[in-house]
């Protein structure tokens, strides 16, 4: 135990951004697991781009080309997400929306 608690002590700022991110990670991808976040949600989303960021930053400090090809695609794929969200939100909310009719089951 002590070990891990002086290796914590010697990493610098960017190492803790990245262990940062893995936190955020690991706790949204636990959240969905408990059923606390819905995997399709906006939040969700949110959360992995945050993640992917900060580890990506750690990437400045000891760089990885595998870590920052998936940290970059899951950047990008998650605001994709958020933009193609936002984008369908948008549309829908101006178009106006159709009376269920008698028979339609909700």
């Amino acid at each position: 135990m002590f070990e891990i608690i002086q290796y914590l002590s010697a990493i610098g700022l960017l190492q803790m951004i990245g262990l940062l991110g893995f936190l955020v990670y690991m706790l949204a991808f636990g959240w969905v697991q408990l059923g606390w976040m819905d995997g399709n949600s906006a939040k969700y989303s949110l959360c992995n781009v945050l993640a992917a960021s900060l580890v990506a930053v750690s990437l400045f400090a000891e760089f990885n080309l595998s870590s920052a090809l998936i940290q970059g695609s899951w950047i990008l794929i998650g605001l994709f997400g958020l933009i193609k969200r936002q984008l369908c939100k948008s549309t829908s909310a101006s178009s106006p929306i159709a009376p269920l009719s008698s028979h339609e089951v909700v």
